[in-house]
C-alpha cells in the first residue's frame, strides 16, 4: 500500500488548464458542475493525483489507465489489478493504492456541532469523541475510510461498523481490516482502512 498527497495552493494555474483537459467530457462536466473555484480545484486536483499515483505504483503510463466505477460508484482502474481511493479536503487532495481493496478519508479540522456524532457514532464512539479534542473526525475519517473500502459508500447502516482507537492501534469491530491515521499536514485528519487476508 502507498500514500499520495498533493497540496492544492502549490499547483500552479497552467497544470490545473492541462489536467483540467485531459479529462474525460463527463469528469469535466463532473467539476463545471461546482460553483465553487475551490471545489473545482480540488476536483482537478484529486482526478490528476488518482491517475499519476496509478501510474507510479503499477509502473505504466497514465494513458494506459481507463477509470469507470462500480454500481456503487466507488472508481476502479479497469483492466488492472490494483485497487485505490482518494479523497479531498481544504488545501489536500491524498490518494491511496494497494494490490488489496482499500478506502482513504481526509477532512480539514473545523469548528462543527459535537451532537452530530449521534447520527454516525456508536456509544463506545461517542465516549470517545467526548473526551478527545479531535475525536469526531477521527471516527468519522474511519468510517468514511471504511465504507469507502468495501465499496457501498455511506448509508443507514453506517453504525454497523464501530472503531476502538487505542494506544496500540486502531481496532475495526469487522474483521480482516487494517485501519490506521495518516500524517498528511496540520490541521487535517486522514484514514486509511485496507482490506488484508488475515
Amino acid at each position: 500500500m502507498k500514500l499520495y498527497k498533493i497540496r492544492i495552493s502549490e499547483i500552479e494555474k497552467t497544470s490545473f488548464e492541462k489536467w483540467f483537459s485531459e479529462m474525460t467530457e463527463e469528469r469535466k462536466a463532473e467539476v463545471l458542475r461546482l460553483k465553487a473555484a475551490e471545489k473545482q480545484a480540488q476536483k482537478i486536483a484529486a482526478h490528476h493525483l488518482c491517475r499519476s499515483s496509478i501510474s507510479e505504483f503499477c509502473g505504466i503510463p497514465e494513458t494506459d489507465i481507463i477509470l469507470a466505477r462500480t454500481e456503487y460508484g466507488k472508481p476502479y482502474a479497469s483492466g488492472l489489478p490494483v485497487h485505490f481511493s482518494v479523497s479531498h479536503s481544504g488545501d489536500y487532495a491524498v490518494c491511496a493504492v494497494s494490490e488489496n481493496e482499500i478506502g482513504i478519508d481526509i477532512e480539514k479540522i473545523r469548528k462543527i456541532n459535537p451532537n452530530i456524532s449521534k447520527r454516525f457514532a456508536s456509544e463506545n464512539e461517542t465516549e470517545y469523541i467526548s473526551s478527545h479534542e479531535n475525536g469526531l473526525f477521527e471516527i468519522w475519517t474511519l468510517k468514511e475510510a471504511y465504507f469507502k473500502c468495501i465499496g457501498t459508500g455511506l448509508g443507514p447502516d453506517i453504525k454497523s461498523v464501530s472503531f476502538s482507537i487505542q494506544p496500540s492501534g486502531i481496532i475495526c469491530s469487522e474483521s480482516g481490516f487494517e485501519c490506521s491515521f495518516a500524517e498528511i499536514g496540520q490541521g487535517y485528519i486522514c484514514s486509511v482502512c485496507e482490506k488484508t487476508n488475515k
